[in-house]
């Protein structure tokens, strides 16, 4: 097979490479005319205005707060428990249930006890009459002594046997004391109201002394501890409001006060640790349960505030665009206090002003913009 070759002209063969790099180039023309819309062309008028979604710079309370998590704890927890041993004759509580002050709980009795105590009171009598007794003769013998008609050492006799029966009441006084103290803690009270637990041991058991028959918690109020970044540690106080939310009520904030910061912070988390007391009077939240805890450091209520996606972040800050007779107005802003989705502007921005929310893409400083009422639209990409 013999081989053949092109012999036409060189300018015939680059001819139609040319055609083709020409039609490329008036079909990319055509593309970008119709993606800018024919902006520069005079029949086609200005471009359309960009739709926006605005918001207005409002003054309003905004706060720094700083967060931490703990537990709720009773403002009181003792178990009651008695301090002499005794059989249990009346558990007079409801488990679960609220108790008073001075309430009696317990009842409990010791045979032992109550058959001293029986002797002793017995032998107290007979001491009493012995007593009374001695104190006659002493009182004949101070008469006889006087009238010279008895010995110095009669006397001394009837006033040795005076005094060694009064000190015979005296110490069975004391033991019978001593016993009816015993009598009385045999009998448990509670020291202040609250809520007791379930009992730890039933009606006609013995428990020996110390052994807990239930615990009494104080729930109102309840104290939270809980810990702050030590960056915080200056700007905290005793004033400062506290709120705190828990799970079992969501949405739900309790007013609490703070009543202890810690003299120190933590060397190994670099935390500083506080304690807030939460009012219950009703007894809505309950010892154990997990909190958060909101403590506001400062509260403005004179800068105009804007939510944060009005903001535009640049190297040097923040921008806004503000809408003036149609149009979008680029606007340094200075930032301060932010909260919940919300920032104040300290600098650059007047309370009232109307401010691109959302479609800042579309927009540029000088844009014509179409103010929209619903998000939806303003947020069309």
């Amino acid at each position: 097979m013999s081989n053949q070759h092109d012999t036409s002209p060189p300018n015939r063969r680059r001819w139609p490479r040319l055609l083709a790099i020409v039609v490329g180039l008036i079909l990319v023309l055509i593309v970008a005319r119709a993606w800018l819309g024919g902006a520069d062309t005079p029949e086609n008028g200005p471009p359309p205005a960009a739709v926006v979604e605005t918001v207005r710079a409002e003054t309003r309370v905004i706060t720094e707060a700083v967060r931490g998590v703990g537990t709720l704890r009773a403002s009181a927890e003792i178990d009651i428990s008695p301090e002499v041993g005794g059989r249990i004759t009346l558990l007079a509580f409801r488990e679960g249930g609220r108790v008073e002050a001075g309430q009696v709980l317990v009842e409990l009795r010791d045979a032992r006890l109550r058959e001293q105590l029986n002797s002793r009171e017995a032998a107290l009598a007979a001491a009493v009459s012995r007593a009374r007794n001695a104190e006659r003769v002493h009182a004949r013998a101070e008469t006889l002594r006087a009238q010279r008609q008895i010995s110095e050492g009669d006397y001394e006799q009837a006033f040795t046997d005076m005094q060694a029966a009064q000190a015979d009441v005296r110490g069975l006084e004391a033991d019978i004391a001593a016993l009816r103290e015993q009598m009385a803690e045999m009998t448990l009270r509670a020291p202040f109201a609250g809520e007791i637990s379930e009992q730890q041991v039933d009606e006609g058991a013995f428990v020996e002394a110390g052994r807990r028959i239930a615990t009494l918690y104080r729930a109102d109020p309840l104290h939270m501890s809980f810990s702050i970044p030590e960056r915080y540690a200056g700007r905290i106080s005793l004033e400062d409001e506290v709120e705190i939310t828990v799970a079992s009520f969501p949405g739900e904030r309790f007013a609490a006060e703070l009543d202890v910061i810690s003299p120190s912070v933590d060397e190994r988390s670099r935390t500083l640790g506080l304690r807030a007391t939460i009012a219950n009077p009703e007894g809505r939240l309950r010892p154990g349960g997990f909190a958060t805890a909101r403590v506001i450091v400062e509260r403005r209520d004179d800068l105009p505030v804007l939510p944060e996606e009005a903001l535009i972040g640049t190297r040097d800050g923040f921008i806004v665009f503000v809408v003036e007779d149609g149009r979008a107005v680029r606007r340094e802003v200075r930032t301060g206090l932010r909260d919940n989705g919300m920032v104040s502007i300290v600098e650059g921005l007047a309370a009232g002003e109307q401010v691109v929310r959302l479609g800042h893409q579309r927009v540029s400083d000088g844009t014509r913009v179409e103010v929209v009422s619903d998000a939806q639209s303003a947020n069309t990409r």
